[in-house]
């Protein structure tokens, strides 16, 4: 546990349950002191169970091949989430990895639950808590939509807040720069914003913010120049994460 009272957290572009995630998997797994390594694949839910299935089986491959059985916690829906059997597993984990699919969707499916709390305490805990791409959607502070109105669900649930990230960076400023600036202005105060390219993560842990990977991770503030960081700078542009978390809901 670092001295923040904050376990390791991930927040990676893309490129989880690959080799591209190796050098970050075992960085974790020195964490973990034997507990174990739980996978959910809530983010892909909505696109049904038999690809929930295929990523849980990845992950138990990948983390075979580190030497380690991980252990699949399905939860598809709200009602999944309020289960104490899953909740108690996911509280005693080491290390937490969510797969990619609807950020949202993950944020709207435990927020408010018992599997929220545990992942609260898991990582209060000094349990690593990982998401890549849709997997961001428990990491990731909420960015509300300006022409929405009204109460929104959340889009994050801000466990690694006041730090957002962007994932699949590389890719979406070729093809959509604009989503940057709507980013930027769509931050609250004290709020950052790192994008972060696929097969690359910004990883906390001893108390700094990392780059970790193949490619980079870049800090947005405004009328900036992004920061540009490559695997193993430390980070100081970005805040450590909060020390403790309200519950949602």
């Amino acid at each position: 546990m670092t001295d923040r009272g904050i376990g390791p957290l991930v927040l990676a572009g893309s490129g989880e349950y690959t080799p591209a995630m190796d050098l970050v998997d075992r960085r974790l797994l020195e964490t973990c002191d034997s507990r174990a390594v739980v996978l959910i694949a809530t983010a892909c839910a909505l696109e049904g169970a038999d690809v929930m299935t295929r990523w849980e089986q990845m992950g138990v491959a990948h983390f075979r091949r580190l030497g380690v059985d991980a252990i699949p916690v399905r939860i598809a829906d709200q009602g999944d989430a309020g289960r104490a059997d899953l909740a108690e597993q996911i509280a005693a984990a080491g290390l937490v990895w969510f797969s990619g699919g609807s950020a949202a969707y993950l944020a709207r499916t435990f927020e408010g639950t018992a599997a929220w709390q545990a992942l609260l305490a898991a990582n209060a805990a000094g349990g690593a808590v990982a998401g890549a791409s849709g997997g961001l959607g428990v990491l990731n502070p909420h960015l509300p939509n300006p022409g929405a109105g009204g109460a929104q669900p959340p889009t994050g649930l801000g466990l690694a807040a006041p730090v957002r990230a962007i994932s699949h960076f590389d890719r979406i400023a070729a093809r959509r720069p604009e989503v940057v600036d709507r980013a930027l202005d769509a931050l609250a105060p004290g709020q950052a914003l790192a994008g972060v390219d696929e097969d690359t993560a910004v990883v906390w842990t001893d108390g700094a913010w990392r780059a970790m990977g193949h490619k980079r991770v870049q800090v947005f503030e405004r009328d900036r120049e992004p920061l540009v960081f490559g695997d193993g700078d430390r980070i100081d542009a970005l805040p450590p994460p909060a020390r403790s978390l309200p519950a949602t809901g």
